[in-house]
């Protein structure tokens, strides 16, 4: 038998891709690599006569991203983001941004309990009754 001496350089190139390629899909799988930039993205949503002017029926984002929704209202509000219980009062004439980080995967409606005298002095209590949502968070698998 004639012995190549190209052999052992092949079984060792070919080892060492399918170790590359192994370390990029478990670095893929395990979200964003340490100390690097996760996506950001914000938005404005105004609120009038109780509604989302041009609204969007879902935001969508990828998990581990981090989205602000900077609110505006014609009268006094409390909106609240169920699933991540953020709960948020904004004024006619400001601004009032939420800032959430898409940790938990899945679809998250927005509502908002309380409109004008309701919603002073509410704080984190609120009631839950037929509310129809002002729009829904989607948090897709990365």
């Amino acid at each position: 038998m004639k012995k190549t001496p190209f052999r052992l350089p092949l079984a060792s190139l070919g080892l060492a891709l399918f170790l590359l390629c192994i370390s990029a899909q478990s670095q893929s799988q395990s979200g964003p690599a340490a100390g690097g930039p996760l996506p950001q993205q914000r938005m404005a949503l105004a609120i009038a006569q109780r509604k989302i002017a041009a609204k969007p029926p879902t935001v969508r984002v990828k998990q581990h991203d981090t989205i602000t929704l900077d609110w505006t209202t014609d009268e006094i509000v409390n909106i609240h983001l169920h699933g991540y219980d953020q709960l948020l009062t904004v004024k006619p004439g400001e601004t009032k941004a939420m800032r959430i980080d898409a940790a938990v995967q899945g679809r998250f409606p927005v509502s908002a309990h309380g409109y004008g005298t309701q919603a002073e002095g509410k704080g984190k209590q609120h009631k839950h009754h037929r509310e129809t949502p002002l729009m829904y968070l989607e948090v897709l698998p990365r």
